[in-house]
């Protein structure tokens, strides 16, 4: 491939298979929990297990990208992410199961960092924002198909075939992407010498407008996973549908995070002039609203949660695109990926705590209504603080 167009399709395809196969276990929770006799408690433990092995690799997985470009860095991890996922499906319990999510996130560390320098490295940055926000849908579009696909597999056959075919789904994308993508004719190679240490990182930190920056990921992550873990419960619960059919809310929740993903990145380069702040503040305000929707949701007629929850996911997911976007073009073109890994580690770690927050208050309360609006008061935190940092790109 030497057109930058189909490598943006193949990255964005490794990505949302990456995805799916490392967050195969959200729409499968219901029957997870009936599986392995858990509590809505340790329900909230999927999602950071698989995120505890993001956290802890992901500035190591930014760095090796760098090191070892895109191409090396993300096949080998979605190599890794399949084959752990695929051997989680088969667990005798849950420390086992627990354990080898952790070790598929060590390859899941790897998509942003990988995914993100592959568009830095093919994009002028007056498209990098649209780009971006293409990738980005990877997440979603991933998360969307595992929410349509793997419940009725596990409905059919069991959760562990479902997670078995996630499983191999990454595996397939790992020999894609090693037979098809290519370092950009226009990006010269890094002498050896050059390359960026994981030391140059202390200069980003002692910027304090960056670290503000990780701050606000970390909080929209703590919604972001709080939502995924526990949406297709709580329409379960709250509205007594299947397990099915409360999956496809989430499914409409990822539609409306692909969709706000392309429309901010495309607006970002156009109307904004490549700025990304304004619309991770409109997107993170969204969310707000909605949490707020859903802690009363019990209140509310079915037919509103279609809505609902395709908005609620244009504010939990819409911003990750222009969020990264911003932190590739603070680290530019040598410093992408160990920047964007340092970004990861730190928005992930929201993840590590959010649903596990969220599991503990609903066991604690006995209802969502709580749980719902502390993700509300996270995300006004970001509408109030990210709008006031000094500018961190210099644009041209």
């Amino acid at each position: 491939m030497t057109s930058r167009w189909p490598i943006l399709v193949l990255v964005t395809l490794a990505h949302g298979l990456g995805a799916l196969t490392a967050l195969a276990v959200a729409p499968l929770t219901p029957f997870l929990l009936e599986s392995l006799a858990l509590s809505r408690a340790q329900v909230g433990l999927f999602l950071p297990a698989v995120y505890l092995g993001g956290v802890l690799m992901a500035l190591p997985a930014g760095w090796l990208t760098d090191r070892l470009g895109v191409r090396l860095a993300l096949g080998l991890g979605q190599l890794l992410v399949g084959a752990m996922i695929t051997l989680a499906a088969w667990s005798p319990d849950l420390p086992v199961l627990l354990t080898l999510l952790v070790l598929g996130g060590f390859g899941f560390s790897v998509l942003n960092p990988a995914t993100g320098k592959a568009v830095v490295e093919w994009f002028p940055p007056r498209e990098r924002g649209t780009a971006i926000g293409i990738k980005q849908t990877g997440l979603t579009l991933g998360g969307l198909a595992a929410a349509l696909v793997l419940p009725p597999v596990a409905l059919a056959w069991s959760w562990r075939h479902a997670l078995s075919v996630a499983g191999a789904l990454s595996v397939v994308s790992a020999v894609l992407v090693a037979i098809l993508y290519r370092r950009s004719p226009t990006d010269p190679t890094t002498p050896v010498v050059d390359r960026p240490e994981l030391a140059a990182l202390g200069a980003f930190l002692r910027r304090p407008p960056i670290l503000v920056v990780f701050g606000c990921g970390l909080a929209l992550s703590i919604a972001q996973s709080s939502l995924l873990a526990y949406l297709v419960l709580y329409a379960k619960d709250t509205f007594a549908v299947s397990a099915v059919t409360a999956a496809q809310f989430l499914a409409l929740a990822q539609v409306g995070g692909t969709v706000s993903r392309v429309v901010w990145g495309v607006t970002s380069d156009r109307s904004f002039g490549g700025r990304r702040r304004p619309g991770v503040v409109v997107t993170a305000a969204i969310g707000a609203a909605s949490y707020a929707a859903l802690a009363f949701g019990h209140l509310l007629p079915l037919w509103l949660m279609v809505p609902l929850a395709f908005v609620a996911g244009v504010g939990a997911f819409g911003w990750v695109g222009l969020y990264f976007a911003l932190v590739a073009e603070i680290g530019g073109p040598r410093y992408a990926g160990l920047l964007t890994g340092a970004a990861t580690a730190c928005s992930w770690s929201g993840t590590l705590i959010g649903p596990l927050i969220f599991g503990v208050v609903l066991e604690a309360t006995g209802g969502y209504t709580l749980p719902w609006l502390i993700l509300t008061a996270t995300a006004l935190a970001v509408v109030v603080t990210l709008p006031r940092l000094s500018p961190l790109v210099q644009r041209g």
